[in-house]
């Protein structure tokens, strides 16, 4: 599983028309960075995660359009798989879980949607 070092919103965006954060997301186990996608979902603790982005983008090479590699991946589909313990559905629970117990992070998405620091 994916262990969350730090997180923290790197802007706002539309995704599908719908107002989305895009939140930078640093492993505490060396794995690469991910960019998480969240949209405000009531019905599930406020906030869905709609889609994973790899992130293997280096300042070194990426601070101009680079098409030498793929610095972002979309690895939504593939980001969680079913183990021994766990199918690919509560592994995704878990990681948006952990995501948004981190740090201050959940109030921080509840300001830039709401304009406070609780849900609406």
């Amino acid at each position: 599983m994916y262990q969350i070092k730090e997180a923290k919103i790197r802007r706002m965006t539309n995704l599908n028309g719908s107002p989305c954060a895009e939140v930078e997301v640093y492993s505490a186990a060396g794995e690469p960075n991910v960019l998480a996608y969240l949209v405000s979902s009531p019905s599930i603790d406020g906030y869905e995660l709609v889609k994973v982005v790899r992130s293997d983008a280096s300042m070194e090479y990426d601070w101009y359009d680079n098409s030498f590699h793929t610095a972002f991946e979309d690895v939504t589909e593939g980001a969680f798989e079913n183990s021994l313990t766990a199918t690919a559905e509560e592994e995704k629970e878990t990681f948006r879980q952990q995501l948004l117990s981190t740090g201050s992070l959940n109030k921080q998405l509840n300001e830039r949607f709401f304009g406070n620091g609780t849900v609406m």
